[in-house]
């Protein structure tokens, strides 16, 4: 048995980005994967803003694809808008590689985590391995996360995409925009959204949803509006037919409870990170910026001696305090949309839904809606946050008993 200071469960964003602080602050770090990298992982692959920072990388010096996009095309209710903003996109099967093989911790690829106990010296048993810390960062279904089984409010969510190669002369015919360009398709109930993203000689289309049992009916409305659109590239039909499914947890505020579990002398512990602790963006569902961060958060921690304050030291991240405002204001949404839901047959109240008027606002509204979700898919900061925490607070105090 060999023994390490920590033991990081999967190399994905979230542990190699723990891995490469830990491994930086001089800490003995084994990252275990049951795959083999690189390796295939579904996923639209966008990148916000932030992650730069959080990866201490500038995109110049990515070795990798890289595809920025400064236009997101947003069809919302029946209308098509460009909106400005900014991001990139990347293949998951180059930037996970990238970030785990520069991390500077020693490897373990293609072994499976099928049993972790503990041993009479209170150190963690994984795979032939030894450590006082253990990092769960293995993806939804980490196996570290079912031995913390965090707390849940809510299932996750349901996606199927695929990401294959094409001809790019077919890809840049049928795209809606500039190479790298995102199309985005929101559904009228904002209960989900489809993608369509070329990135040259690769195209990756896909689709999400709140409720994973809508996921198949969402696919086959999203491939007709792509294809109507003439969206769909010549020779992507037959590929499209075997789409792939998976799932994973939206962030919630109480998935901190379980983010770690301290020993009673303070000296080791289990912690999660990215999506085996359910850390993506309640809205728009992107999960690569929390799971650097959150991985990059605990390694400061640890490093600093302070395991317990990971979970507040997350909590409190200008990013993940956006993501709990977000996840405020969308469930309070619903919540009214419940309350004010007409009941069958009524007539609507207030303006006219044929009227002029009325239909300018509905054009008025869809119009920010569609550039409220792009900003959002760009990775911008909420605007007048304390505005919004006095406005949630308000809404919360009105909606309690």
């Amino acid at each position: 048995m060999e023994t390490h200071d920590v033991i990081v469960v999967g190399g994905g964003p979230a542990g190699s980005s723990c891995a490469r602080v830990l491994a930086r602050g001089g800490a003995r770090v084994v990252v275990v994967d049951r795959a083999v990298f690189p390796r295939v992982k579904l996923c639209a692959g966008w990148i916000s803003a932030p992650l730069w920072d959080v990866l201490e990388l500038a995109p110049r010096e990515y070795p990798a694809g890289l595809w920025p996009w400064d236009t997101c095309h947003v069809h919302y209710r029946g209308r098509g808008h460009a909106i400005a903003c900014r991001g990139w996109f990347i293949r998951r099967y180059e930037l996970d590689d990238h970030l785990l093989r520069t991390s500077g911790a020693e490897l373990r690829l293609g072994l499976s985590v099928k049993e972790i106990d503990r041993d009479a010296d209170g150190l963690w048993n994984v795979a032939g391995l030894r450590a006082r810390h253990l990092v769960g960062a293995g993806g939804t279904h980490c196996p570290v996360a079912r031995v913390v089984a965090p707390p849940r409010r809510a299932g996750p969510v349901g996606v199927q995409e695929l990401e294959f190669p094409l001809d790019p002369a077919a890809i840049a015919r049928a795209r809606a925009g500039r190479d790298g360009e995102p199309e985005l398709l929101l559904h009228d109930d904002l209960r989900g959204y489809a993608w369509n993203v070329p990135k040259t000689d690769w195209i990756n289309i896909g689709v999400g949803t709140l409720d994973p049992t809508e996921v198949r009916a969402a696919w086959g409305r999203a491939r007709d509006h792509f294809r109507g659109a003439g969206h769909v590239p010549d020779g992507a039909e037959d590929a499209l037919e075997h789409v792939k499914g998976h799932s994973y947890y939206l962030y919630d505020p109480v998935h901190l409870d379980g983010a770690a579990r301290i020993d009673a002398d303070g000296k080791g512990g289990v912690f999660l990170a990215g999506d085996a602790l359910g850390l993506a963006q309640p809205m728009t569902a992107e999960g690569i910026l929390p799971a650097a961060l959150s991985g990059r958060v605990l390694a400061e921690a640890l490093l600093d001696g302070e395991p317990e304050a990971y979970p507040a030291r997350l909590a409190a991240h200008p990013v993940l305090a956006d993501y709990r405002r977000l996840h405020g204001l969308r469930d309070t949404v619903a919540g009214l949309r419940r309350r004010r839901a007409p009941a069958a047959g009524a007539r609507p109240r207030g303006l006219a839904a044929d009227g002029a008027v009325g239909r300018l606002a509905e054009r008025a509204a869809a119009r920010a809606v569609a550039t409220g979700f792009a900003w959002m898919f760009s990775g911008a900061r909420l605007p007048a946050p304390r505005l919004v925490d006095r406005a949630l607070d308000v809404l919360t105090r009105r909606r309690s008993p």
